[in-house]
């Protein structure tokens, strides 16, 4: 009960109790493998529209390629859906929220549990940082443009969090988890325990100047921009991460979708046509990784990733699996597990974590120590 009080609190002071609470003390926490790696920080970039044959191998993607060299890649990672705005609903909240298929704005607040409410909630911490993000705490469309045309940057369809006000309180680096890119601390040491990444428009691979048909030449180019990007923004923290407990996840939110016939909907990993399959990139790299790549049984979803990052944190589950993705055999709670080191001197690893929420063995980033 002690816990659960000052995981209120803590909760309170980030929302400035002027936000909705979640109801805390009804959270409860799964039955989670053992041996996951506690992470003091982990970074999630996510880039877009973009298929794994496109980034892994490609010339075009040095850096994500020397991660995939030196991490885990990922050969069976699947996008739960096209358009692009559900799959980041997908990674932090297991679910689409019923946003639709045509990146439109949510017409409504969302409260439902997810990633960063339920590492608040059992004291942890989490900041979203978007590039050009007009201010913090910012719930605009778009940047500086509306609707988002040529002169867009920022797009808050990839911004899942901004839809639940209970993680901004105040327009503060403290009290809000929408944060700026320029937000992002030099020392990182001082970031949260979970963070997203989410580059602007040019910088994560989506590119503004749309073209149909779509051309090799043209997706190179949006792949080389984005990958010069992420080495010059994330690779200092790369190298940090190595010998500091800390993870770098590159993820992508879809592949390319069919340009002239524009498919909207669920995906399917199950299906041999490639938009329908929707196979995209992602890389586990920095301290305890094992190096290789990792087709994961079946394959894995974003909701997988999700699952995995609960795991470590002890937190309960949010959302569910993506339908099509349970029928190939992907399972809800599958958990990634083999791509880690095990008792590694450099790395904390997970107990037992009970089904009441209390963990028999709390890792605690070196921000909380």
């Amino acid at each position: 009960m002690r816990f659960r009080k000052l995981a209120f609190r803590t909760l309170a002071a980030a929302c400035g109790f002027s936000c909705t609470l979640f109801a805390i003390s009804s959270v409860k926490a799964a039955t989670w493998p053992q041996g996951l790696p506690i992470y003091d920080h982990i970074v999630i970039v996510v880039e877009e529209n973009k298929s794994y044959e496109h980034v892994i191998g490609s010339n075009d993607a040095p850096f994500i390629n020397r991660l995939a060299t030196e991490g885990a890649v990922f050969t069976k990672m699947y996008g739960e859906e096209h358009n692009s705005e559900g799959n980041y609903f997908w990674l932090f909240g297991g679910g689409n929220f019923n946003v639709g298929f045509e990146d439109k704005m949510p017409p409504h607040s969302f409260y439902e549990r997810n990633l960063g409410q339920q590492l608040i909630a059992h004291g942890f911490s989490f900041k979203g940082y978007s590039e050009d993000l007009p201010e913090i705490g910012s719930v605009v469309e778009a940047w500086p443009e509306l609707p988002c045309g040529v002169k867009c940057r920022y797009a808050r369809k990839h911004v899942p969090w901004v839809s639940f006000p209970g993680l901004c309180g105040n327009k503060t680096v403290e009290g809000c988890a929408n944060l700026r890119f320029s937000d992002f601390p030099a020392d990182f040491s001082r970031l949260p325990t979970v963070s997203f990444v989410i580059p602007n428009l040019i910088s994560d691979m989506h590119g503004v100047d749309y073209k149909c048909p779509t051309t090799l030449e043209y997706i190179g180019t949006q792949v080389k921009q984005g990958d010069v990007w992420l080495r010059a923004n994330l690779g200092a923290y790369y190298e940090w991460a190595k010998t500091h407990n800390s993870l770098l996840i590159v993820t992508f939110d879809e592949n390319e979708n069919d340009c002239t016939k524009r498919y909207a909907g669920l995906t399917d990993p199950r299906l041999t046509n490639p938009v329908l399959r929707n196979r995209i990139a992602t890389v586990f790299a920095g301290a305890c990784v094992k190096a290789g790549e990792y087709p994961e049984g079946e394959g894995i979803t974003h909701v997988n990733i999700l699952r995995t990052i609960e795991a470590m944190y002890g937190l309960g589950k949010s959302g569910a699996q993506q339908a099509n993705a349970e029928k190939a055999g992907i399972s809800d709670g599958f958990v990634i597990k083999d791509v880690f080191t095990e008792r590694d001197l450099k790395c904390r690893v997970s107990g037992v974590l009970s089904l009441d929420g209390d963990r028999s063995r709390r890792g605690l980033g070196r921000d909380e120590q």
